[in-house]
């Protein structure tokens, strides 16, 4: 019996140390890429909450601000439909911020592989959504001469960066890499 209540003891030990990962937001707003104004203001109101509430809340938001990226490219779109070179930039940037294979389809992938625990495919996912504002903003190439965009897209687009880099560092945390 003395066994029995040991080892049911230890299970809810363990059980107890994986369901309340707490990190506190200041070090997740801390960290050297992070944009901590934003990152503190973002997720002050959840300050004491767990990383799987943090990292949902935070998918959340991305997901308003991506939708918000790509209502605004396509209102680009159509605006720009005589300028072809500009036109061609909104389309490739509505690819990489749209579904189903940009940051929008990915955000989705994102919540599917949090939920199933796989943290390091979640890592993976927020990447790819940094490597999509890369292109649209920069070029796909280091050597690319990025669009001279006069429009709120750059504006927009930062943001999606800075909320996916505050992702991307909490899933982190969920895998164990900080």
């Amino acid at each position: 019996m003395s066994r029995y209540i040991s080892l049911v003891v230890l299970v809810l030990c363990v059980a107890s140390s994986y369901a309340m990962k707490v990190v506190d937001i200041d070090t997740i707003c801390k960290h050297e890429e992070v944009n901590t104004s934003l990152c503190i203001t973002l997720l002050k109101s959840k300050q004491g909450a767990d990383l799987l509430i943090l990292a949902q809340y935070t998918i959340d938001v991305l997901y308003t601000e991506v939708n918000n990226t790509v209502t605004l490219i396509n209102t680009l779109i159509h605006q720009y439909y005589k300028d072809l070179e500009a036109k061609s930039h909104y389309i490739k940037c509505v690819n990489l911020f749209g579904e189903p294979n940009g940051a929008a389809g990915d955000i989705k992938r994102i919540e599917s592989t949090m939920k199933d625990g796989d943290y390091g495919g979640m890592n993976e996912k927020v990447l790819s959504i940094l490597i999509d504002y890369d292109s649209c903003i920069n070029g796909e190439y280091p050597t690319d001469t990025p669009y001279p965009d006069k429009s709120l897209l750059p504006k927009y687009a930062k943001v999606v960066h800075d909320v996916a880099f505050i992702l991307f560092v909490i899933s982190d945390y969920l895998i164990g890499n900080v």
